[in-house]
C-alpha cells in the first residue's frame, strides 16, 4: 500500500469466504487486522446462481423450481454452519462481527463483493487465494483476480 501523507483509517474489513482453508485462513487475518485497529468485520459469503449444465442445472432450465429452491437453501444453511464458526471465533476476541449471504445477481461473484464494498463503504477486502495445482498455486485465483482489479478499497490476498 502507498500513502501519500495522510493517514490510513481501517473501520470496516469485508471478508469474502467459501468455506475453503485458505478463506478461513484469510478469515483469521482479518480478525487479526480487525483487532489491532478496532475495525468492525463483515463476513461475507456468495451463493452463486445455477449453472446451466449439470443436472440441477438442466432442472432449473426445464421448470423445476422446488429442486432448484431446496438445492439454493442447502447450500445457504451449509455456509451459515461454516460462517458459524468464523463469528464465534470473532466473539471470543472481542471482535464486532456480522455475516452477510448474498445471492449472485447476475454480475458474478466479483460484482456482488465489489458492489458491496462500496455501497457499504468497506476500508478493506481480506480474501485468499484460490489455486489447486502447483502451477496454479503460483497464480492469483481469477475471483481475486478480478476483485483486486475492480475493487473500490485495498485488497489484502492471503495465501
Amino acid at each position: 500500500m502507498i500513502m501519500t501523507g495522510s493517514e490510513v483509517s481501517v473501520k470496516k474489513i469485508l471478508v469474502p469466504v467459501d468455506g475453503s482453508p485458505v478463506s478461513n485462513k484469510a478469515a483469521q487475518y482479518a480478525m487479526h487486522l480487525a483487532k489491532m485497529e478496532g475495525a468492525k468485520l463483515v463476513i461475507m459469503h456468495v451463493v452463486e446462481n445455477v449453472k446451466q449444465g449439470g443436472a440441477i442445472g438442466l432442472q432449473a432450465r426445464y421448470g423445476n423450481v422446488r429442486l432448484v429452491e431446496g438445492f439454493q437453501r442447502a447450500r445457504i444453511k451449509s455456509a451459515e454452519e461454516w460462517m458459524s464458526k468464523i463469528m464465534d471465533n470473532a466473539a471470543g476476541q472481542g471482535i464486532s462481527a456480522k455475516t452477510e449471504i448474498l445471492s449472485d445477481d447476475g454480475t458474478h461473484e466479483v460484482g456482488v463483493i465489489t458492489e458491496y464494498a462500496k455501497k457499504n463503504g468497506a476500508d478493506l477486502i481480506v480474501m485468499g487465494s484460490r489455486g489447486q495445482s502447483t502451477f496454479k498455486k503460483l497464480l492469483v485465483g481469477s475471483v481475486t483476480n478480478a476483485v483486486i482489479n475492480h475493487s473500490p478499497c485495498p485488497v489484502l490476498v492471503v495465501r
